[in-house]
């Protein structure tokens, strides 16, 4: 922008008379307020430092509401990466971007609405926080479609947790496929802590939206109340389910002063799906009882929970009348805030970091998922992609229900 004005300076300037060089100083003066007040923008041209990605949808785990990203804002230590919404950024030739990242929605589209061309050195990326069976990939043209995994599954080429176990000194514990969890000390919980639970008065919450599950939570919750009815113990459900706001106006402060308990039940059943519904227990001081299909030893602290799956609802009814009755026990419950932390991870940590690195690296080799349908839903998800005129009487009996208990 300099030189042009430098440029058109010199001809009007040293080719006009003196009326005409005041015209064109005006002129100049009047494009430089124009261009600087933003009316005119001179778009910059990639450089070939960067690697671009481009989102196909718009995400929220990525972007913020105004379309901007939110990689600058997560201290990556490899930040050289242009993450952008925009599909005409080079143009509209998408072959341009170095990667092209699509979250779960991308499998309930059709053929017609994917990139037409693709380079062979663009990475395409499937990245989701969501289970299979809420988004199963059904289409034959999404296998051999994607290069690289970025998802809540340990297998995948990047996990996307919804939190990170670390120690005292920092370094990630979990989620791992090899965890090892150290041996903890014989120690006493916290004062602090102390005093928290001292005045706990209620049994367990839960805070839903998602009604009717297909895990069967809400089969095995409704017999879980009835045998905690027999010890005048109850679970008080609150959201959408129920209507029913939390106390305090903050449901937060509710689970940490009153609830020793909190029913953290996965809306599906799927390998290594454990989201943040943990953390409405741990960050508040009630004791998460889980339900779902991950290994949770992957996942938490031994001691710090209890999970459903490995008991009938009276065994686990008595189990929470149990600690409830007997402080000594409840209290066993927190002794892994002497040893780690659980949350979403210092700054530099998030997976779109790895991704960043992995772009610049070549860390990954180059590959696709051959048959991406059977690696997302595994074998028995597929019936998640039959018409809804298949789900009748006839054909419930068929669904695969071995992770539901006896519960009567």
């Amino acid at each position: 922008m300099v030189a042009l004005l430098r440029l058109v300076t010199y001809f009007l300037f040293y080719k006009r008379s003196t009326k005409y060089a005041l015209a064109s100083f005006l002129f100049i003066m009047m494009l430089l307020i124009v261009w600087r007040s933003g009316f005119i923008r001179v778009r910059n041209i990639p450089s070939s430092s960067n690697k671009y990605v481009l989102s196909w949808q718009w995400y929220y785990m990525i972007e913020n509401d105004d379309d901007s990203s939110k990689f600058p804002e997560l201290q990556c230590r490899v930040n050289n990466c242009i993450f952008t919404g925009d599909k005409n950024f080079f143009g509209g030739d998408h072959s341009r971007f170095d990667a092209i990242f699509f979250y779960q929605k991308v499998l309930e589209l059709d053929e017609e609405y994917l990139p037409i061309n693709r380079s062979d050195s663009q990475v395409y990326v499937f990245a989701t926080v969501e289970s299979a069976y809420n988004y199963p990939a059904c289409e034959t043209y999404f296998d051999d479609f994607f290069n690289l995994t970025l998802t809540f599954r340990l297998d995948s080429d990047i996990s996307w947790p919804y939190f990170l176990v670390r120690d005292l000194a920092g370094q990630v514990v979990a989620p791992k496929v090899d965890v090892k969890w150290p041996e903890q000390e014989n120690t006493s919980i916290s004062s602090s802590t102390l005093s928290i639970l001292s005045n706990k008065t209620r049994a367990a919450a839960w805070l839903v939206s998602h009604c009717r599950a297909d895990s069967l939570r809400d089969e095995y919750l409704t017999r879980l109340s009835e045998h905690l009815y027999h010890f005048s113990l109850e679970i008080d459900v609150f959201g959408k389910c129920s209507n029913i706001k939390c106390r305090y106006g903050n449901c937060a402060e509710m689970f940490t002063r009153d609830y020793y308990f909190y029913m953290a039940f996965e809306n599906s059943f799927a390998p290594d799906y454990v989201t943040e519904k943990v953390l409405h227990g741990y960050n508040n001081y009630a004791v998460p009882i889980v339900y779902g299909g991950a290994n949770y030893t992957r996942f938490l602290p031994p001691g710090s929970y209890i999970n459903a799956h490995e008991y009938h609802p009276y065994n686990l009814a008595y189990i929470m009348y149990q600690a409830i009755k007997n402080p000594s026990i409840y209290y066993e419950y927190f002794k892994w805030r002497n040893f780690y932390t659980i949350d979403a991870g210092p700054p530099g940590t998030h997976p779109l970091c790895k991704l960043c690195e992995v772009l610049n690296t070549g860390e990954l080799s180059p590959k696709t998922y051959p048959k991406f349908r059977l690696w997302w839903n595994l074998p028995n998800g597929m019936k998640w992609c039959l018409p809804q005129s298949f789900w009748n009487e006839m054909t419930l009996v068929h669904v695969d229900n071995s992770h539901i208990v006896n519960m009567y």
